[in-house]
């Protein structure tokens, strides 16, 4: 069972922990994280996931995940890169863009927006089947059409944050 530490408003950790698929207390948040990778063209990678127990199976999103107990924002956006990609991350090029705090009715919880910018050759890459089910660069007006046409995961309206998509083009 996956363990996540948990937080306070101000990101202060509580000492605490919540299983995965558990509900937390009110004022307590466990970290997400979201990486998107913006090539030299300006084009996004994004992935097309591989579950079919996700709301809406094989739909596209960003590689993320959460943090494990124990780990740091950043140890968590290099691992789910590694273990859903197969991409090896240099912490030093990674650029944190926000920080979310998201009050849900089953979990609250924290997510961190990372940028790397860097062209990574798609040939390159090692899927993880289980969660990978294929990746392609495309542009923002595209991946916008994708949310329009419910292929895309819509995180504006997931994380119930306006303008996430904007402070990725801008970046």
């Amino acid at each position: 069972m996956e363990k996540f530490d948990l937080y306070d408003k101000n990101f202060h950790k509580l000492h605490k922990t919540m299983n995965r698929g558990n509900t937390n207390n009110p004022g307590e948040y466990h970290l997400v994280v979201h990486i998107w990778i913006k090539n030299s063209d300006n084009l996004f990678l994004i992935q097309q996931r591989n579950k079919l127990d996700d709301q809406i199976p094989f739909q596209w999103a960003t590689t993320s995940g959460a943090a494990l107990k124990g780990e740091s924002s950043l140890e968590a956006i290099i691992r789910e890169a590694k273990e859903e990609i197969g991409l090896t991350i240099n912490q030093n090029n990674l650029q944190l863009l926000k920080r979310y705090f998201i009050n849900h009715e089953k979990a609250n919880y924290i997510t961190d927006l990372y940028i790397l910018k860097e062209d990574i050759l798609i040939k390159e890459l090692k899927l993880d089947t289980l969660e990978v089910r294929d990746v392609e660069y495309k542009t923002m007006s595209e991946i916008k059409q994708m949310i329009k046409n419910n292929q895309f995961w819509d995180y504006e309206r997931i994380l119930i944050r306006e303008g996430y998509f904007n402070l990725l083009e801008k970046s």
